[in-house]
């Protein structure tokens, strides 16, 4: 199931959840045999986690958690018992031993032992730190007991990868589920036995296991929703138009044109225009140049990136042309941006 929100979360993670190492990066590595022209298989090789969080939570009824919006994306696992997760204006939904939930950055939820039952902002909360980055957390009364593994993880330049961006709220992989829940379930397994039986080497076991899950978990949803036909996923998924996408986003410097783009994977420069517009649903050099602005407002808002530097990461020759396509594109001067003195045009 994959449920949608006006509102976006995270998980029980206690405040002060400590920050993965400088340079700590998580990559899947695609087997060998995958096939070399697959653009999903390279959007997800270049999807990079870091700083991932562990926390096993230990829960008596009545319980409820509450999860504000946080910067990172947040993962529950059932390990035993029972639980339903919350969302504003959403009717509640259960969630049984064995199901996956992945909460996309930025919503807001909570997880209780029944609807209704109040959740308390997991920040107020007394947890035990047992590791460098995994807690343990203890909460309730002294009804039905529910184990939950729940953690988070922060995507490497979340602006640089669309899969971020399109995430839906949450995605509910159920323990039942066939397909790409098969091979997850032994992870989940793996998972719940390290929550069930703390061993030494737990912690690291656990947070790789995270890593891996929620690369499954953002698999099995790309299986999804990319089968209506329509939308950005499915021009990924077009052999010819998904190359090219990936080498706009991978290479937003490079100085492409509509011919070398279509050269690049060789088709004519009027059937790849044609296409690529009817499939992306804009023609192939404003979607860069929009891709290009997405990227600076982000350098320029949340990483304070000078605007010289923004211009010549994005290959322009100058700063003032960097300035000037900016302003044309966004409505406001990129100066403004980075001092968060200005809102955005919505359709850049």
């Amino acid at each position: 199931m994959i449920s949608r929100s006006s509102s976006l979360g995270a998980p029980s993670l206690p405040v002060g959840a400590p920050a993965g190492r400088p340079g700590e990066t998580s990559v899947l590595h695609e087997p060998t045999w995958t096939r070399p022209n697959d653009a999903l298989t390279e959007v997800l090789r270049d999807l990079r986690l870091v700083q991932s969080f562990y926390c096993h939570s230990e829960l008596t009824a009545p319980w409820g958690l509450g999860l504000p919006a946080e910067d990172h994306a947040v993962f529950h696992f059932v390990a035993d018992g029972e639980a339903w997760l919350t969302q504003p204006g959403i009717e509640p939904v259960r969630l049984e031993v064995g199901d996956f939930l992945l909460v996309a950055p930025g919503v807001e939820h909570g997880v209780s032992s029944a609807p209704g039952v109040p959740c308390r902002n997991v920040h107020e909360l007394a947890y035990e730190t047992v590791g460098g980055r995994t807690m343990l957390l203890r909460h309730g009364g002294d009804g039905r007991r529910t184990v939950l593994a729940c953690g988070g993880v922060r995507f490497e330049d979340p602006a640089a990868h669309p899969l971020v961006g399109l995430m839906p709220d949450v995605l509910h992989i159920r323990g039942t589920e066939d397909g790409e829940a098969f091979l997850m379930r032994h992870m989940l397994a793996a998972m719940s036995s390290e929550s069930l039986n703390p061993r030494p080497g737990g912690t690291t076991v656990m947070l790789r296991l995270a890593d891996i899950l929620v690369i499954h978990a953002i698999r099995w949803w790309i299986d999804r929703a990319a089968s209506d036909g329509s939308g950005w996923l499915e021009a990924l998924r077009d052999p010819q138009i998904g190359r090219a996408l990936v080498q706009i986003h991978q290479q937003p410097e490079r100085d492409w044109t509509v011919a070398a783009l279509a050269g690049s994977v060789h088709m004519s420069r009027s059937v790849f225009s044609d296409r690529f517009a009817a499939l992306v649903g804009a023609p192939p050099l404003l979607y860069l140049t929009r891709w290009r602005m997405h990227l600076a407002a982000r350098w320029l808002r949340e990483d304070r990136t000078s605007l010289g530097d923004v211009a010549t990461r994005l290959g322009y020759e100058s700063e003032p042309s960097f300035s000037r396509a900016f302003k044309r594109h966004m409505g406001v001067p990129p100066g403004a941006v980075r001092r968060g003195r200005a809102s955005l045009r919505a359709h850049a």
